[in-house]
């Protein structure tokens, strides 16, 4: 019989697969989140099952003054991804706005180590976060990061700073997976081919997991410019992830029009991993008209569409009360209760699949150490039916 190394605070705990009531995209291979600004409404979890802090993972937002750091914001939608078992997105570590106002001030060389002190301190506080935003709006008519010659400028590739941003993030976040993330991706031919010069540049040093597109200012794109745009990107063979989405459309009709044209395209897209909305509440939201829900708790029609979207019969999806997976968190192994005979499939959650197996025996022994840290989806098929479980790889 094999013992367990660390168990933590909980001996079992019993996941169930959450009803589509519960999260519009449970279950499935792919994400769709939702952002926090340090309050996180109670309905969340209702409808999202991924997590990006809108402002407390940003350089300015942590150390508006130089060498205090505040951390409350980042550290509730933090805890709160980990209470609830669904992938976190640190935004952003080097970006343009949103700076500490105290660096540009300082010489070359200590805004440099005021940079790699940052993302050390960032990485120590969440060694556990999946994916983070390394460089934000990096494309020279946007928001390149004001110090960014401290990082190299130009230099010969053109794009040194970014690199050297890369590379330090991949010396302190070695498990997290390292994104870029840039708007006016997915409406430009020109900005696309940009973006996928730097990218062939970081791809070729090792130092890029995935694309971020940012979904704001697409109410008037054509649908067929976005679905080129993301063919284009899907050359790159990396994972595509659709950062900040939203439709800043006052009248319910014409939103709900749009969500339709542009949404599926977006989702259906086979290299786009996963969606993050920017927002859904009436008066919580950045872009005024973009919201889901009203003030008073209210559906949109896009709201209404969006959930049909997912679950069209309007089935709720359940999982067998009697399969235990435990421990959770886990380290080395993972014990399978209740599934004898079920396929079992172990995703990342980008969804790429890293292990499969018959369960042949009543407690099979799951070995996951070689697993990446962070969410891991257990994905149980018996007599035609899927359950999905989320379990935390430390």
């Amino acid at each position: 019989m094999r013992i367990f190394r660390k168990i933590g605070f909980a001996l079992v705990v019993l996941l169930f697969s959450i009803n589509t009531s519960a999260q519009l995209a449970a279950g499935r291979e792919k994400y769709l989140g939702n952002i926090s600004s340090g309050y996180t409404y109670s309905d969340f979890m209702k409808y999202w099952n991924q997590i990006t802090p809108e402002n407390g993972g940003k350089w300015g937002s942590v150390e508006g003054t130089m060498n205090i750091m505040s951390w409350n914001n980042m550290d509730q939608v933090s805890n709160y991804a980990k209470t609830k078992g669904i992938p976190l997105r640190f935004h952003t570590l080097i970006w343009g706005q949103q700076q500490p106002s105290w660096i540009a001030s300082l010489p070359s060389d200590q805004q440099l180590a005021q940079v790699e002190e940052w993302i050390r301190l960032a990485a120590a506080r969440y060694p556990g976060v999946q994916m983070i935003d390394v460089v934000n709006e990096p494309l020279p008519s946007h928001a390149p990061a004001g110090y960014k010659n401290a990082l190299g400028g130009d230099g010969a590739t053109g794009w040194d700073w970014v690199i050297k941003s890369f590379e330090l993030a991949r010396k302190y976040f070695p498990h997290a997976e390292l994104h870029i993330n840039d708007y006016g991706i997915l409406s430009s031919s020109i900005n696309t081919k940009t973006y996928s010069e730097i990218i062939t540049l970081l791809k070729a040093r090792g130092l890029i997991d995935g694309i971020g597109c940012q979904g704001h200012f697409l109410e008037n794109t054509p649908a067929s410019v976005v679905q080129t745009n993301l063919n284009t990107l899907a050359k790159l063979e990396l994972p595509i992830y659709i950062t900040e989405f939203d439709l800043n459309i006052a009248d319910d009709a014409l939103q709900l029009t749009r969500y339709k044209s542009l949404f599926p395209v977006l989702w259906e897209h086979p290299a786009v991993k996963g969606i993050t909305l920017w927002g859904y509440r009436q008066g919580s939201i950045w872009r005024t008209d973009a919201y889901l829900l009203r003030s008073d708790g209210s559906e949109r029609l896009a709201m209404t569409w969006l959930k049909g979207y997912f679950n069209p019969t309007g089935a709720p999806e359940t999982a067998s009360p009697g399969i235990l997976l435990f421990p959770n968190p886990a380290d080395d192994f993972i014990q399978i209760n209740g599934a004898n005979g079920a396929s079992l499939e172990i995703m990342d959650i980008s969804g790429r699949c890293l292990y499969r197996q018959i369960l042949d025996s009543p407690g099979e022994v799951i070995p996951i150490a070689s697993m990446p840290r962070g969410l891991l989806l257990f994905r149980l098929t018996s007599a035609g039916e899927q359950q999905v479980f989320k379990v935390i790889k430390h």
